[in-house]
């Protein structure tokens, strides 16, 4: 989207049209999919909002409520909270008529600057609804946000609205926000199969990002880790979000370590250093180099766990003092071994 072509009125309208559908990433060929990563990530976008903000309040709110699906599943949350906090001081404590959801996603993006009372009206619209949100990302959005604040009762009621009233999509997140750790007050066992149900709903739907979402969380409570964390290494990368997906490496080489399986530990280090270097990532690079340490002093090979560690100490900046810790302990097995040897 260099160039739109036509003018302000026609760049507006091209937007709107492109990110208001329910949920325009669900929803779209891989075409629109493409456009809309190119208006969300782009100054142009940001620039129309502005515009709006000053000529058209409603229609600024609009795009920042399209989207925010986008926003946020890919982590663009700074992005999101930017548009959301110019769009909330224009509109003041004043919620347009007709867009009340739309409001309500404004002050979730722009939450930690918004002002008590525009958090109190973003709070009534939920209260006031009596069924599924518009865009199914609010029901996620706000459970992330306002959940943790709100009584259980609120939580339930809001959650039980989209399970009974909501699409496949909908209820698949229900699930996931039932099962996500810290939403819900649930035994961990029933969070798991919370969780695991939202997972394979979003697998039948082919939503990626949300299958993400839902390994993201078993992660954090399931014992059965690898398969887990092997499948969501592989949708990082299908995403692109290659920081995530280094972290991710880095976990499943210290569980292959932990299993005694070298090369297959060696392997996904290798890689995570790869995608750290390449995006100059110096903490994940630091993790990856760490971790080459460790299988080479597994193997034996002394010399080299002790390179990784220099590169660690040499490169590694000093306010990342818990990759520096890591590395100088490493340091000290190393000695160790050496000692013995």
């Amino acid at each position: 989207m260099e160039s739109w072509g036509g003018g302000y009125d026609d760049d507006l309208s091209y937007l709107i049209d492109l990110v208001e559908h329910p949920d325009p990433l669900r929803t779209a060929t891989s075409s629109r999919r493409a456009a809309v990563r190119t208006a969300a990530e782009g100054d142009q976008v940001v620039a129309a909002i502005e515009r709006a903000c000053e000529s058209d309040p409603r229609m600024a709110l609009r795009l920042v409520a399209g989207l925010s699906s986008y926003w946020w599943s890919r982590g663009l949350q700074d992005e999101a909270s930017a548009a959301a906090e110019r769009v909330l001081g224009m509109l003041g404590r004043t919620v347009p008529p007709g867009l009340e959801e739309e409001y309500l996603l404004a002050v979730l993006h722009g939450a930690s600057s918004a002002e008590q009372e525009q958090l109190e009206l973003a709070q009534q619209v939920v209260l006031d609804g009596v069924g599924p949100f518009k865009y199914p990302v609010t029901v996620l959005l706000w459970s992330l946000v306002f959940g943790p604040f709100e009584s259980s009762t609120t939580v339930a009621d809001v959650l039980a609205r989209h399970e009974r009233d909501g699409d496949a999509w909908t209820r698949a997140a229900v699930e996931l926000v039932k099962g996500y750790p810290g939403l819900v007050d649930i035994a961990p066992a029933e969070a798991e199969q919370s969780l695991r149900i939202a997972l394979a709903r979003f697998r039948m739907l082919e939503d990626r990002w949300a299958m993400f979402l839902a390994l993201t969380g078993l992660r954090q409570i399931t014992d059965d880790l690898l398969p887990v964390t092997s499948e969501a290494v592989e949708l990082a990368e299908e995403l692109g979000l290659d920081e995530e997906a280094g972290l991710l490496l880095c976990e499943r080489g210290d569980l292959h370590l932990r299993a005694g399986q070298l090369e297959a530990a060696r392997a996904d280090y290798a890689r995570a250093l790869d995608l750290a270097e390449a995006s100059e990532d110096t903490e994940s690079a630091a993790a990856a180099q760490i971790g080459l340490a460790r299988v080479a002093r597994h193997a034996g090979n002394l010399i080299c766990a002790r390179e990784h560690l220099a590169t660690v100490l040499a490169t590694c900046p000093e306010d990342h003092a818990d990759a520096r810790a890591e590395a100088t302990h490493e340091l000290q097995a190393v000695c160790a071994a050496e000692a013995t040897a």
